[in-house]
């Protein structure tokens, strides 16, 4: 029963992948699945952030060096 229902999932999924494939060109030939400005959010100039660097900066440096120069706590005998 387990192996039935395996091939028709499996079955379904292959025809899922290959509907999506249109045999001639690239596919730019067909409708657009989602229209652009069919009011779907759109990025603004905000949305699009320039990626951050991933170098420390002071605040964040004088935390580190606080944290290790902190003194490491003795392990607790078990009971």
């Amino acid at each position: 029963m387990r192996s039935v229902t395996c091939l028709a999932l499996s079955c379904m999924f292959a025809v899922g992948i290959l509907s999506g494939c249109s045999g001639s060109g690239s596919g730019s030939d067909g409708v657009p699945i989602v229209a652009p400005g069919a009011g779907g959010p759109t990025a603004t100039a905000d949305d699009q952030r320039v990626p951050q660097s991933d170098a420390l900066t002071s605040q964040e440096a004088a935390l580190v060096s606080q944290a290790e120069s902190e003194p490491v706590p003795a392990p607790k005998p078990d009971l």
